[in-house]
């Protein structure tokens, strides 16, 4: 009777260990701010591990890594690619999850053609080379100053010591609502990535994009397409419904994603172009913007 049951018994464990299998854990290393929205679904979902950091340098760190920890990396499009054409990382691209969301604040649009500065950011970066793309479909009069972050140039604006500044979404609308509670009205007086595809002819430039472990790929690759997929059907749902956008950032805490408040992000989510697209389908936006940096081989860059 007991050989019975312990034949029964292994039996089970057999038969429950052909069709049970446990679901592939990945590491996931994400930037905080409008990238961190991707990522909503997998970390209420808690089954795999997301690091949010700030700033590039534990991106570049960790792309470079002769010892890859991450399987996926969201990082920006320009600082992946110029490591992957220097061979210099194991990642390969595998699409875009943010795209422009650059914007002139003023208090309307005849000040650019006034005397006075107009604040910028970014300067020998992804801003700069963006507005000098596109300077000259503005008619500006402003004289361009750079300042060390978007945040110096959103307090330049609101110390009124600059007619303008050029603002990323969400801090823009912030910025716009900030002015308000002091009873100064600024308003979007130019959209650069209209003027980017005034310029190019493409619909717009990528910023953040998502770069996968190419040995991952290879051993987990069901695992990591279905991971962003969960992502990209997050997105896609919070351009209509951002109800429930709003109420995910409350409860994850907008502090923990690197956001302003929840309310702020999901009245201005479409600003903020958070659209995640796989690289062959966007391959003339990513040539247009990548040539900027010299990068022409853009097949090379993606993940097979």
């Amino acid at each position: 009777m007991k050989i019975k049951i312990m034949l029964f018994l292994l039996l089970t464990l057999l038969i429950t260990g052909c069709t049970v299998k446990e679901e592939t854990k990945l590491s996931i290393l994400v930037p905080m701010g409008a990238p961190s929205i991707a990522v909503i679904p997998i970390l209420k979902d808690d089954v795999h591990s997301i690091n949010l950091v700030s700033g590039t340098d534990p991106l570049q760190a960790a792309l470079i890594s002769p010892n890859p920890q991450y399987d996926i990396i969201i990082a920006p499009v320009n600082l992946g690619a110029t490591l992957i054409s220097k061979n210099s990382s194991q990642y390969r691209l595998w699409g875009v999850v943010t795209w422009g969301n650059l914007y002139i604040v003023g208090e309307n649009e005849s000040v650019l053609k006034e005397e006075g500065i107009l604040a910028l950011f970014g300067e020998n970066a992804v801003p700069q080379k963006i507005f000098d793309s596109v300077k000259s479909k503005i008619e500006l009069t402003l004289t361009p100053a750079y300042f060390p972050s978007v945040n110096d140039a959103q307090a330049q604006l609101l110390t009124q010591k600059v007619r303008a500044a050029m603002l990323a979404q969400p801090l823009a609308a912030a910025t716009i609502a900030k002015a308000k509670e002091s009873g100064k009205d600024l308003k979007i007086i130019a959209n650069l990535q209209d003027l980017w595809k005034e310029s190019t002819g493409t619909e717009n430039y990528p910023q953040a994009a998502i770069f996968v472990l190419e040995s991952s790929y290879k051993s987990d690759k069901i695992a990591i397409e279905n991971t962003i997929e969960l992502m990209k059907s997050y997105v896609d749902t919070s351009w209509t419904q951002s109800s429930t956008l709003e109420a995910d950032i409350v409860e994850l805490t907008a502090e923990k994603l690197g956001l302003p408040s929840a309310k702020l992000v999901a009245g201005v989510f479409k600003g903020m172009n958070v659209k995640i697209q796989p690289a062959l389908e966007v391959e003339s936006e990513l040539t247009a913007f990548l040539k900027l940096f010299g990068l022409t081989n853009i097949r090379e860059l993606i993940i097979n």
